[in-house]
């Protein structure tokens, strides 16, 4: 776009065409107040802070939506405009309830903080008092109509970030609230709980339950780190007080990889489990009991010494420095009984993409923005919502605003369905009869030109009978044909599959799923959910046994002795110690206790992802780095350097 020039308050300012009054301010260092501006949502006007007189124009307009263009002259700073901003003030503060003394936002609110700029100590206007409500029942976030000044800023975040359009303006006049769904309380609604409403907010209206009054931002330390819990790797910023995270922000909202989900914002903020803090060593009454790490280490390299067989078993929470470390000592133990707790979905993944297209790298896979660029998704067997709900936020964005034809493929309801193009329900363990009847429909309604460059993967669906097919299932067939024929027209189609489609453990399945993704785009663009945050730095670094599971043939492996870094997973600790009966010596590293550590004659504490520096790789490939957000028990070794320490007592 072109260059513009503009004159505010007297000097020469550069933007570009298409900018606003605001932007070019902003880009040009000269401030200018709002409150219901927010960066990467569209403007609405409606604080009126942003104020500013335009040479013929015969009243002042918002900065905010005011269309810059070359040559205009912009004042910001006028007496005038000053009184302006003054009364548009007065007017907000008089308007609801804002009795700053009991508020949370108290200290860190930017409606207060203009009152203390326009020295507002007292109000021209009669308040107004009106009996609002404060709405506490979700279990994360207080919405408090009291102190709301209407600006829109939580309504358009979770529109035009979240993608989820919960909230919205409901009643009339000076009942006007923010409401959610058909006016019912937030825990009751289809709020998903990424907490970008209250980042957003600008005072104290939505608040987070976790993180109120427990620091402002003045008394805190600010950390900027990565999330390392689901793979999506979403950048955070965290308040630290008293060596404890108070709240975790998005940096930037809108920037890729910004938006945070429930998960990621507040499971930190709580403590799980039982710590583990020492090593502990089995006694002889059969007690875990304190040790120091030297006791404990002499216990493994002298049973490890004498053992059989020794398997590991790793988990896609470590870090990738943990897990290299891990995968060294296994080397020098001897052992190739190696795995890690989700080995059976790399296994199932890779096998299915090389029966594709003869290869067994990871990296035919999409990123994660090719979501938000698509315009046909299909999800199969994926639960984002619950499992990786930044991702479902993508898909939610894609279907609103690029009306992305959206496909679901599951027996059971779930969010994606209410926004569903189309809708498939395949009766449970059939989703492999539904993928061929939907590819052949697809390939039925390829243009010509398409289909004959399409071949290679159209053939693997030729002999299909969608209305056999249709019968089978229970489906309408007139679906299966609808889906097949939204589908067919994409030119940059995602598909995404998770857990429904892995837990079958066909190859055969995975490779028809990406036969799938050749036909609705100029290349199959494929996601798979993988459990951990760290589930590809641990497969990228050959931990995956290629023969098998493990952890599910631990009897059939003959190993006597088994050692399992678990970091701070507490997913399935009870199946995997039940998978451990017959383990004669067990060493785990975790940072809680569970079934597992129970299950173990020797424990070492670890570090949590909060606590520790290490690199990461997101489901799609890209590294991160976490940095340590709070100060650990200085009695606790770093993942790495305990592996390490094992190794070097093997030598004695």
């Amino acid at each position: 776009m072109s260059e513009i020039t503009l004159t505010i308050n007297g000097k020469q300012c550069k933007g570009t065409q298409g900018d606003t009054v605001l932007e070019v301010c902003l880009a040009n260092g000269i401030e200018v107040p709002t409150l219901c501006h927010y960066k990467g949502l569209l403007d609405i006007a409606a604080c009126r802070m942003c104020l500013v007189e335009v040479e013929k124009e015969r009243k002042p307009v918002p900065a905010c939506a005011y269309p810059a263009r070359d040559g205009i002259v912009v004042t910001t700073n006028s007496e005038k405009i000053e009184k302006y901003r003054r009364l548009v003030l007065e007017l907000l503060f008089t308007e609801r309830n804002h009795l700053c003394a009991y508020c949370v936002a108290s200290g860190d609110c930017e409606l207060q903080s203009l009152a203390y700029r326009y020295q507002m100590d007292n109000a021209r206007y009669q308040y107004a008092w009106p009996n609002q409500t404060t709405d506490s029942s979700h279990p994360n976030i207080v919405m408090d109509h009291n102190r709301c000044i209407l600006c829109g800023r939580c309504i358009r975040t979770c529109d035009e970030i979240t993608g989820a359009h919960v909230l919205d303006f409901g009643k009339r006049g000076w009942k006007t609230n923010v409401c959610a769904d058909i006016n019912q309380p937030l825990g009751e609604s289809s709020c998903i709980s990424c907490g970008g409403c209250f980042q957003a907010c600008p005072t104290g209206a939505i608040f987070s339950k976790i993180s109120a009054y427990r620091g402002k931002p003045s008394e805190c330390t600010s950390v900027e780190s990565t999330c390392a819990i689901c793979g999506i790797g979403c950048d955070i910023h965290g308040l630290v007080k008293n060596n404890r995270v108070v709240r975790i922000d998005s940096p930037d909202m809108t920037k890729p990889r910004g938006l945070l989900c429930e998960i990621g914002r507040f499971e930190p903020l709580y403590e799980a489990a039982d710590r583990i803090t020492t090593p502990l060593k089995r006694n002889n009454k059969g007690q875990l009991v304190n040790c120091s790490y030297e006791e404990a280490f002499e216990a493994i390299a002298k049973k490890f010494g004498t053992s059989d067989g020794i398997a590991g078993l790793a988990s896609g929470k470590a870090s990738t420095e943990a897990l290299k470390a891990f995968a060294d000592l296994m080397e020098k133990l001897g052992s190739k009984l190696v795995d890690t707790l989700d080995g059976d979905d790399c296994r199932t993944i890779t096998q299915g993409i090389a029966k594709f297209d003869g290869k067994s790298g990871l990296d035919i896979e999409a990123k994660l923005e090719d979501i938000l660029a698509a315009d046909s998704i299909v999800v199969i067997g994926a639960y984002p919502t619950k499992t990786h709900p930044v991702i479902a936020s993508y898909v939610m964005r894609a279907a609103a605003k690029n009306k992305a034809n959206l496909v679901v493929i599951d027996p059971l309801r779930n969010p994606f369905t209410f926004r569903a193009s189309v809708w498939l329900k395949p009766p449970e363990g059939k989703k492999e009869i539904i993928i061929g009847a939907l590819g052949k429909s697809i390939v039925d309604h390829l243009p010509a030109k398409t289909a004959t460059a399409s071949n290679k993967y159209a053939a693997t669906f030729k002999d299909i009978d969608v209305k056999k097919a249709g019968k089978d299932l229970g489906i309408d067939v007139h679906d299966i044909v609808k889906a097949g024929e939204v589908l067919a027209g994409s030119k940059n189609g995602v598909i995404i599959y998770g857990s429904g489609i892995l837990q079958y453990k066909d190859a055969e399945l995975v490779a028809t799923i990406l036969n799938l993704a050749a036909l609705i785009g100029d290349k199959p663009r494929v996601i798979s959910l993988k459990r951990y945050g760290n589930s590809r730095g641990a497969w990228d670094l050959g931990l995956v046994n290629a023969k098998g599971s493990v952890a599910a043939d631990l009897a059939k492996c003959k190993a006597s002795s088994l050692y399992t870094l678990l970091a701070d997973d507490l997913t399935n600790s009870q199946e995997l110690a039940d998978s451990m009966k017959g383990v004669e010596f067990a060493v785990v590293q975790a940072s809680y206790r569970s079934p597992v550590t129970e299950k173990a004659d020797v424990v070492l504490p670890s570090l949590l992802w909060t606590e520790s520096k290490g690199n990461y790789t997101s489901i799609d490939g890209i590294s991160k780095k976490t940095v340590p957000m709070v100060k650990a028990n200085a009695a606790i070794k770093a993942d790495a350097d305990t592996l390490k320490e094992v190794a070097k007592y093997l030598k004695k």
